[in-house]
């Protein structure tokens, strides 16, 4: 079972032996940890923060439930008020695995459990996890960043984990 992802020059990612295409434009960058298989980054300009693309994998039955990330998720945003943000989530079964789709916006403490600490706080930001149940195991994707960056990536993103093979 294949661990760390390959990329070849005709852009195409492998994970758990399942592959699909990376987006024209994202730069590969080395996982900073071990439980990501693979991290890309989609420059943006002006010194502005990128849109980051992060895959996990924690090993086969390792990683929780989706419910349980999905809380996780949710609880790493706010609202303006600070209270909870609203999340959307979608269930897809037409593709080769099931996905479960969840959409947040809003002050992102990115980081376990409630979040990191208020000061790295990032206020304008989305969060699209997608949660891919293969037969080798729980992937777990994540794109994030600013939010008018997020939305402009987010077709190519969910091509990118809907073309799992």
């Amino acid at each position: 079972m294949l661990v760390t992802p390959v990329v070849s020059s005709q852009a195409q990612a492998t994970f758990l032996d399942y592959h699909t295409t990376v987006p024209t434009g994202w730069v590969a960058a080395t996982p900073s940890s071990s439980m990501r298989l693979a991290e890309y980054r989609v420059p943006a300009s002006g010194g502005a923060i990128p849109v980051e693309v992060v895959v996990y994998f924690f090993g086969p039955g390792q990683g929780g439930p989706p419910q349980a990330n999905l809380d996780r998720w949710k609880s790493q945003f706010s609202n303006p008020a600070g209270g909870p943000v609203a999340e959307t989530v979608r269930h897809e079964t037409t593709g080769a695995f099931p996905l479960t789709i969840a959409d947040y916006s809003g002050t992102y403490a990115r980081g376990m459990g409630a979040g990191s600490s208020a000061d790295a706080a990032r206020p304008g930001h989305t969060l699209i996890a997608v949660v891919v149940e293969t037969p080798r195991g729980t992937l777990f994707f994540q794109c994030f960043g600013p939010a008018a960056a997020v939305a402009a990536q987010r077709t190519a993103y969910l091509q990118f984990v809907r073309g799992l093979r």
